[in-house]
Formats: structure tokens, sequence, C-alpha cells
């Protein structure tokens, strides 16, 4: 990794701290194109993000991850 890349474990605090204060919530869902990693969506609370509702998918998505660490690795 560069030294002026951040990581993934870094980039998702950042998508949730935003997310927290805009009153919403982030969702972690496996990915789905077969490379792996994670997809991350921010919704509403009411909002449960279904895995077959490809509308839902594409409103909310904000980010795919390929590894998320435990701790910040930058």
């Amino acid at each position: 990794m560069s030294d002026l890349t951040r990581c993934n474990y870094c980039n998702l605090k950042s998508i949730k701290r935003r997310a927290k204060s805009k009153g919403l919530v982030v969702t972690k869902r496996s990915g789905d194109f077969g490379l792996g990693g994670t997809d991350i969506f921010v919704h509403p609370k009411e909002i449960k993000i279904e895995v077959n509702d490809k509308v839902q998918r594409d409103k909310y998505f904000v980010s795919w991850l390929m590894e998320i660490p435990k701790y910040c690795c930058c």
C-alpha cells in the first residue's frame, strides 16, 4: 500500500462517521461480482438492504472494499 493511501479500515471508519452525522446506517454485504470483497451501503435506518433487490443496492451503494483489516494499516 502507498504511504499516501488510507487503509480500508480507516476508509470504513470515515464512511461510518459521515453516515452517523447524517442519521444514516452502514451495512456490509459480500461483493456481487465474483471478486470477493465487501460492498458498503449507507441508508436510512428503516431500510433493510435485501440481497436480491438491485434497485436498493444501486441506490445505497457507496464503496467496495477488497479486504477490511481489524486495525489501521496506514
